[in-house]
């Protein structure tokens, strides 16, 4: 059987049909250095992009503020040690248990973890360092938690 291929479009069977599927499907990220590039972004097709120059300006300007995050930052983006991970409550709780956000940090040092957010499972975004973490809330096990632990 042979698939026909017209110019501007391909048949549904062919490998080239195929890969312009594939390709409205794909994410693509970018690293970008210049600032002013991101307005160009708005006209393709790039999905998600990284300003790396911003990242080490923002990393710098926190050193700067305190030289103690120079450690913490060494830590984190070193090829070894500790990484962030997204860990389900099941780990830390029971349903529906009662726990202020300091005792599951505690559970979580029992694991060499750091717990340092969550994002409750009818939240569309993660709470990192929040304000009260005395105060108890009913967890569930559809929540999860933001951690800090070695690499698996």
């Amino acid at each position: 059987m042979v698939n026909q291929v017209r110019r501007g479009s391909f048949s549904q069977g062919s490998w080239i049909g195929e890969m312009q599927q594939a390709s409205d499907k794909s994410v693509i990220r970018s690293e970008i250095l210049d600032p002013r590039t991101k307005n160009l972004l708005c006209t393709s097709k790039i999905s998600d992009y990284v300003l790396s120059n911003e990242l080490v300006s923002m990393a710098l300007a926190m050193v700067a503020e305190d030289q103690q995050i120079n450690d913490v930052l060494e830590e984190l983006f070193a090829e070894e040690g500790n990484e962030l991970h997204i860990r389900q409550a099941d780990l830390y709780l029971s349903e529906g248990e009662e726990l202020s956000f300091y005792e599951v940090l505690l559970r979580a040092r029992q694991r060499r973890e750091i717990v340092i957010g969550y994002r409750a499972a009818n939240a569309e975004r993660a709470v990192i360092n929040p304000p009260a973490k005395n105060a108890r809330r009913r967890w569930s096990l559809k929540d999860a938690f933001v951690v800090i632990s070695e690499k698996e």
